[in-house]
């Protein structure tokens, strides 16, 4: 089963949110690792890492398996023992691939280089949830997402200013590298969750606090 999952025919919902999973808290690691008998394999993964297992198993297992017809495994990442972290994986060179190769899903270390895979334009939002369902939270007065690829960022302000959202953007320097942080002010925050089609009830419940607030 592992080496022939479904493989989608045309973009989706579901495929276009799962994209901005694994591009907020996902990764395709380029791993090289060397066999008991000494020789170099190549492990061809699909990993996503949460602390809340309960997202893992409600959200991203079901979309997954759905889409793929593969049901990914759940290990906990005791490097971090205060605070857990959930990993979600299976290896597939077909599906590797196909994420990678036909998707064109950032692979490797992909924090400054992430980009959106180029997919409908009407599908975009569901991207953009998936992206804030993952590295989105509450930020400065309001709620948002903060990254170091000029990419992402370009692409958040573009589907805020979309959306009509009075939005914020902050770069900072840290080291040789620049950070971007693009939020929505508390005060600006109405229709959002209905607008954006976020799936985590932990941001969702974010948003409707700071919308209540005074």
């Amino acid at each position: 089963m592992k080496n022939n999952p479904a493989l989608p025919a045309t973009w989706s919902e579901d495929l276009a949110y799962l994209c901005g999973l694994l591009t907020g808290d996902g990764t395709l690691p380029n791993r090289v690792l060397k066999h008991k008998s000494g020789r170099l394999q190549r492990r061809y993964e699909i990993v996503f890492i949460s602390e809340k297992l309960d997202f893992i198993k409600e959200v991203y297992q079901p979309i997954f398996k759905e889409l793929f017809g593969i049901p990914p495994y759940i290990t906990t990442d005791i490097k971090n023992r205060k605070k857990p972290k959930y990993m979600c994986r299976l290896e597939s060179k077909i599906l590797y691939n196909y994420l990678s190769d036909t998707l064109k899903l950032s692979s490797g270390k992909k924090a400054r280089i992430a980009k959106v895979p180029p997919m409908p334009k009407e599908l975009e939002i569901y991207f953009l949830a998936g992206l804030l369902d993952t590295d989105g939270g509450k930020k400065g007065s309001g709620f948002g997402f903060t990254t170091a690829s000029p990419y992402l960022a370009e692409f958040v302000s573009q589907k805020f200013k979309e959306l009509d959202f009075q939005f914020k953007s902050t770069p900072w320097k840290f080291k040789e590298y620049v950070y971007h942080q693009i939020y929505v002010p508390r005060k600006k925050l109405q229709n959002f969750d209905s607008l954006i089609p976020l799936r985590n009830k932990e941001k969702i419940e974010v948003v409707e606090r700071l919308t209540k607030s005074k």
